[in-house]
């Protein structure tokens, strides 16, 4: 097969697609990224990510000049020089520790500045939105709403857990999964004597909790500090999420109602947070609903080989193991590997997508239900305590 010919297609320019960009630009293999936004930040980008297991793998996909910027994306500034790696999760009423999982190797980076910073030498394909997928068995056409079309050998989908390519790849199934919990965040901006109150007591980058009395989950985590920012602040989400059975039936369609419903499931929170949620409902405006929902397949059929589907379009999860940008750098650094096997004749083309198919349903797979279950434990106080007994995989060690 020749390999200076038709390109490899990505569809999608988030974390995973420039992931494999970066690395297909390295080894020197043409590509073709597309994305359907306008720009880089034509929609919010979301907040903070933690790459922890697959930290490694991200940087040795990467060549040495973005590497080191990966560090400047951090939430505080060179933090990962006295990180403790401790994950603490608190009782939020008693403010109580109720584990300090042990510390691991970790990186807590704002996801805009990472995906701006893996954007770098990359041309993106912007306003470029799939609509037609067709395959034969040596290529594959992606035509998009604008009339554009590319051709190439192999068409990524990356496009995240809404995914186009996969309704081409898994038109039974595709949907995705809503769960039962409801999920309200915002960012808050705390002073020097505010932030410096929360790290002494909590965590200085971000700790979880559950309220006893209601269920009700509570996460806040460093966002940016003034020297990025520009502020004299320090920029945190503070985010809850509750179990709601019958969404429609919650009132929740204006500022106003969401307010009541964020007063009334953070009842019980401990007394030195309450200024966190006041502070969230001062910030009514920046409000994000997060939907709760995962695809726990990780499965997808083509049977010319011509389409493959990366990160939250292969396994999209909750993010309550915070699992899901490791995943996605784990389906990279696995078809990277493989598709230098292949180069190489080691393997046959559709070696390859069989043995990137059947390692990603056997690692994501299961991973997708965890992360569920860890969801629904969030929201479980009596089962939550006695973790160790019950085994909740909200609390046990985050790795493969």
């Amino acid at each position: 097969m020749s390999w200076d010919q038709l390109p490899i297609l990505i569809s999608g320019a988030g974390i995973a697609g420039l992931l494999t960009a970066q690395a297909l630009k390295q080894l020197g293999i043409p590509y073709i990224i597309f994305d359907r936004d306008e720009s880089v930040s034509s929609r919010g980008q979301g907040w903070g990510i933690t790459l922890h297991w697959a930290l490694n793998d991200f940087l040795s996909l990467l060549p040495q000049d973005i590497q080191k910027k990966v560090y400047e994306c951090q939430v505080l500034e060179n933090f990962h020089l006295n990180d403790s790696g401790n994950f603490v999760y608190i009782n939020a009423e008693s403010a109580k520790s109720l584990v300090h999982i042990p510390p691991s190797k970790r990186l807590r980076v704002r996801r805009e500045q990472i995906r701006k910073t893996l954007l770098e030498g990359i041309d993106v394909n912007w306003s470029c939105k799939t609509v037609e997928v067709r395959t034969t068995d040596t290529e594959v056409t992606v035509t998009c709403e604008n009339g554009r079309s590319f051709t190439g050998k192999l068409l990524i989908g990356a496009e995240g857990s809404n995914s186009i390519t996969r309704r081409f790849t898994n038109p039974d199934n595709y949907q995705l999964y809503d769960l039962p919990v409801r999920f309200l965040g915002s960012t808050v901006e705390l002073t020097q004597e505010e932030y410096d109150q929360v790290s002494k007591h909590f965590d200085s980058l971000l700790f979880q909790g559950t309220i006893p009395s209601n269920n009700t989950f509570f996460w806040f985590s460093l966002l940016s500090s003034p020297a990025y920012n520009g502020s004299s602040f320090y920029q945190c989400q503070v985010n809850f999420s509750w179990n709601c059975a019958d969404k429609a039936a919650e009132k929740f369609d204006t500022v106003e109602d969401k307010i009541a419903v964020i007063k009334k499931v953070s009842s019980g929170l401990n007394e030195n947070l309450m200024f966190l949620r006041e502070k969230m409902v001062a910030a009514s405006d920046r409000f994000m609903e997060i939907r709760l929902s995962d695809w726990p397949y990780a499965d997808f059929d083509d049977k010319q080989g011509r389409i493959i589907l990366v990160g939250d379009a292969c396994h999209a999860m909750v993010m309550y193991r915070g699992e899901a940008g490791n995943h996605a750098i784990a389906d990279v650094k696995l078809f990277i590997d493989l598709l230098g096997k292949c180069r190489k004749e080691e393997i046959s083309w559709q070696e390859m997508i069989h043995a990137y198919k059947d390692d990603v349903k056997a690692r994501a797979g299961p991973a997708v239900l965890l992360s569920r279950q860890a969801c629904l434990d969030a929201h479980n106080w009596e089962k939550l305590k006695d973790f160790e007994v019950n085994k909740s995989p909200l609390l046990a060690l985050r790795k493969k």
